[in-house]
């Protein structure tokens, strides 16, 4: 299933392949930010908060429009709900962890509520963070925060 659907996205998205992830973070740039949810209204509301917050923000409804936006808008930080139609935030992440050319993207995986499968699927797939629904504008910026120090704190390491 995987092998196929890597095959789907190499076909659609040839870039994905190209390796154009620039892994250098800037301090002085805004977190580039894709967030992916099923759901209008929720990512709409979203996108207006991180924006208020100084985040570049782009929108995707499903995990396959994820895989395709990446090469070309190279973010931060991929924000995945854990219930995207066509590939899953699960499955989306797990494609990601195979690629050398965006392993290292931090991702936050949005469960649905107290869902322990969530949880789990978040630290089986790699995802650096798991964030539960219903969360708080000071939850989303608190795990934000913290991916955006564990960014700085990775470039400080090399």
């Amino acid at each position: 299933m995987m092998q196929v659907v890597r095959e789907r996205v190499a076909s659609n998205c040839p870039v994905i392949e190209s390796g154009c992830v620039d892994k250098s973070v800037d301090a002085e740039k805004p977190l580039k930010i894709l967030l992916a949810d099923e759901a209008p209204l929720v990512r709409d509301r979203m996108q207006q908060v991180l924006q208020a917050q100084g985040y570049e923000v782009v929108c995707a409804s499903d995990g396959f429009d994820v895989l395709c936006r990446l090469p070309e808008w190279r973010p931060d930080l991929l924000m995945l709900a854990s219930s995207l139609p066509r590939l899953s935030g699960g499955q989306v992440c797990s494609l990601l962890r195979q690629s050398p050319d965006f392993k290292e993207l931090r991702v936050v995986l949005l469960s649905d509520g107290d869902n322990f499968l969530d949880s789990a699927t978040a630290d089986h797939v790699s995802a650096d963070a798991c964030l539960r629904r219903p969360f708080t504008t000071a939850d989303l910026l608190q795990t934000l925060q913290g991916m955006s120090s564990t960014a700085v704190q990775s470039e400080m390491d090399w």
